[in-house]
């Protein structure tokens, strides 16, 4: 969505004189990603305790331009809308390994997306998306410092064809390993961070292989009352490498983007959370720039 789904539109196709034919492919898509961004907000590297935890993303992603590498708004009549109802299961163990609790979590994308260039296509998707799973998960715990560090990979799931200019798939592997540290001082001030770097494995169908990406989530937040926190939080997104079709670098397909926005969490009892967050994006390059509405609803058995 990363979005829950990120979405690339391909360069190659923004710049096609007419309308792809209906028995042809469309060309090579560029470098894409079903890596999340911007998920993580209040208390991002503190691990919950021992038990089951279950997390519900609900997700709403518009924009309405596209940038390219430059961050010059590309000259074309372009919307997508993503909504995104995301399943997240976490479980932490009794188990210690360096100090750290030891668990684990799954992560399942329900998606809808519409996409439309005018007098290219229009068209809408839905179903499963990519899903995450976690080897590993280790969370320490100090006075106020907290700390997570694990492995994400991010399988193959979704719906993928490379026919369609619209998939919720990427068809292709990621391999993210992932920091996230959270400051909690007794005053009230919470700061959190979730540092993420991808490996991306070739698109079979397409020969594209997306270039490594480091992305962040980060939140600063404060205790207005006991149960109410108010906030500022977001994302940023950097490519490191160009993207490669059938072996060959693509020059200047690097994605950037930053987003910001407001964000505030409302705790019911210790086991029941809501988070609610918009982010606006901005410094975008090859890639749509637009605005993240999300609702979190987090429940611990």
């Amino acid at each position: 969505m990363n979005k829950i789904v990120l979405i690339t539109v391909s360069l190659l196709l923004i710049a096609a004189p007419a309308q792809v034919a209906a028995d042809e492919p469309p060309p090579p898509m560029p470098g894409n990603s079903s890596a999340i961004l911007g998920t993580e907000d209040y208390f991002a590297g503190a691990l919950p305790p021992p038990g089951f935890h279950f997390i519900n993303y609900l997700a709403y992603y518009y924009a309405d331009e596209l940038r390219d590498e430059d961050g010059d708004r590309a000259p074309m009549d372009f919307r997508t809308n993503v909504a995104a109802n995301v399943f997240r299961g976490i479980y932490v163990s009794e188990i210690e390994v360096l100090g750290a609790n030891l668990g684990w979590h799954l992560v399942v994308p329900l998606v809808y997306q519409d996409m439309e260039i005018k007098g290219l296509f229009d068209e809408s998707r839905a179903g499963i998306g990519d899903i995450y799973f976690s080897p590993f998960l280790l969370g320490w715990h100090w006075d106020i410092l907290h700390l997570v560090a694990g492995l994400d990979i991010i399988a193959p799931t979704g719906q993928y064809n490379r026919r369609r200019n619209v998939n919720i798939g990427s068809n292709q592997w990621t391999f993210e390993p992932a920091v996230a540290a959270s400051l909690i001082l007794p005053e009230g001030l919470t700061v959190d961070l979730k540092l993420m770097y991808d490996f991306h494995t070739e698109n079979p169908d397409t020969k594209v292989r997306t270039g490594q990406q480091f992305h962040l989530d980060y939140n600063v937040g404060y205790a207005v009352i006991d149960n109410f926190r108010l906030g500022v939080g977001g994302y940023y997104l950097i490519g490191v490498q160009d993207d490669r079709v059938d072996g060959t670098r693509v020059p200047d397909s690097r994605q950037q983007v930053l987003a910001a926005g407001p964000s505030a969490l409302y705790s019911f009892n210790p086991g029941l959370h809501l988070v609610g967050k918009v982010q606006f994006e901005t410094l975008v390059e090859n890639r749509p720039r637009g605005i993240f509405s999300w609702l979190k609803l987090i429940y611990s058995f």
